[in-house]
């Protein structure tokens, strides 16, 4: 009957797919990843402190191995404890990744506005000291990194995440910031511009 023999010959060709569709997906074999410091901060110190790393609901380590796929990134929380004695009303997290003449720095995990930004409504709370805060990768941010290493020609499927705090705003300093272990006023002139003043230290607690 040509009736049933489309039919079959339909369900023949649906049972064909379905295999190569599992066969496809199987092929995007996970791969061993890493996230990594960028620079060696022994010898910096911050105003924040990375209590923890969280990527696929794992606690994981700078340096450990994980399974993952292209997207591996996605959902990664950072959690950050406030370590000096100032609120902080701005941190971001970037990554850098090697090019043939140099290297590309992509934010991904920010929190709070960055002096001289333009506010959206009212800025979230300033992390107070001795106060933690979850810092995630969010699909917003996590489109936006994805959007600057296609501009700059970085594939997006990477085994390796070198990451570093790249600024930390205090809410009581609106010209003055915390980078790469530096104290940095804001250009009289250059608004964008900041100058080293000195090196941060970590208030020295009592004993």
């Amino acid at each position: 009957m040509p009736g049933i023999s489309r039919t079959l010959a339909q369900v023949a060709v649906m049972l064909a797919i379905v295999p190569a569709v599992s066969f496809s997906i199987q092929a995007q074999e996970l791969k061993d990843r890493q996230l990594t410091w960028a620079y060696d901060y022994s010898t910096v110190q911050m105003p924040i402190e990375i209590v923890s790393i969280i990527l696929n609901g794992n606690e994981i380590r700078p340096g450990e191995k994980t399974k993952g796929d292209e997207n591996w990134l996605k959902g990664l929380t950072f959690k950050i404890k406030n370590i000096s004695e100032q609120p902080i009303s701005y941190l971001n997290v970037h990554f850098k990744f090697p090019m043939p003449n140099g290297f590309v720095s992509a934010s991904a995990v920010r929190y709070g506005i960055n002096h001289g930004d333009i506010r959206r409504g009212p800025p979230p709370p300033s992390i107070q000291p001795g106060e933690t805060k979850e810092l995630v990768l969010t699909k917003e941010n996590y489109d936006s990194f994805l959007y600057v290493l296609a501009q700059a020609k970085v594939s997006s499927d990477f085994d390796t995440a070198p990451f570093y705090i790249e600024r930390v705003c205090f809410e009581s300093q609106p010209d003055v910031i915390w980078q790469a272990g530096w104290l940095m006023r804001r250009h009289a002139v250059e608004y964008n511009r900041f100058d080293r003043m000195q090196k941060y230290f970590l208030p020295v607690k009592e004993k």
